[in-house]
């Protein structure tokens, strides 16, 4: 019998990324923290920027997360930018596991990447400690030239490299893990905007997204117990 083929949903679902969207990001290098550098991102481009969650490493350690921050430029083409924070603060076991014990303790604390070239890090990369990652998401039908051209001047123009998902990874050794996990990050950011969203709306509407039956008068047909609220105007920015 013939061996079995392995990752073949893999091979599949990377074909096919970047078939629905349009994606574009970028490595830069800060000295700031990640809510100082969104702060910043937030007065430069005049837009509010929002902490929508963490990119978590459980496989690696339970501590692991990398934070997230967005603002989105347009939502009828649903056109995002999300900070991530390419770099932590290692939590001390994990330090210590890679420590040699003829060294004795640890005097500095380690910094764990998602992406660099040498250290503790998730995936080889051959640009060197990056601080953060720029994500830009958008419909086929949307031209992002003129958000890519907002990226450098929010990183000081200390970009490392910047280009397509496929390209990146085309330039990198291990290109195939590069771009699966670049889909894992992508895919896992839009999961948590849409999830912000919706928190976001239930507050708007006092964790109600339904009208019970009991509230329409002189119904001329039946209708289901909850009428789920769909109405554009509440997606509105200045609502």
């Amino acid at each position: 019998m013939a061996a079995k083929r392995k990752n073949d949903a893999s091979v599949i679902s990377l074909d096919t990324f970047g078939s629905a969207k349009n994606y574009w990001l970028c490595w830069v290098k800060s000295p700031m923290t990640h809510f100082s550098f969104a702060n910043q991102a937030q007065r430069r481009l005049k837009r509010p920027f929002a902490y929508i969650g963490d990119i978590s490493l459980d496989d690696v350690h339970p501590q692991l997360k990398f934070p997230m921050y967005y603002t989105c430029f347009n939502q009828d083409f649903d056109i995002n930018l999300v900070i991530l924070a390419n770099r932590v603060t290692a939590p001390m076991d994990l330090s210590l596991d890679q420590q040699s014990p003829l060294l004795g303790g640890l005097l500095f604390e380690d910094d764990y990447y998602l992406f660099n070239n040498q250290g503790l890090m998730k995936i080889p990369f051959s640009y060197p400690q990056a601080d953060f990652l720029l994500m830009l998401s958008a419909d086929k039908e949307a031209d992002m030239e003129d958000y890519i051209e907002m990226l450098p001047p929010l990183a000081d123009n200390r970009i490392l490299c910047q280009n397509t998902p496929q390209h990146i990874a085309q330039s990198q050794k291990k290109s195939r893990q590069v771009l699966d996990f670049l889909q894992y990050l992508y895919y896992e950011s839009e999961a948590a905007i849409k999830n912000y969203r919706r928190q976001k709306l239930f507050q708007k509407l006092h964790q109600k997204m339904s009208v019970a039956e009991a509230n329409y008068g002189k119904l001329k047909f039946p209708m289901e117990n909850n009428r789920v609220i769909t109405s554009s105007l509440l997606r509105r920015e200045d609502f």
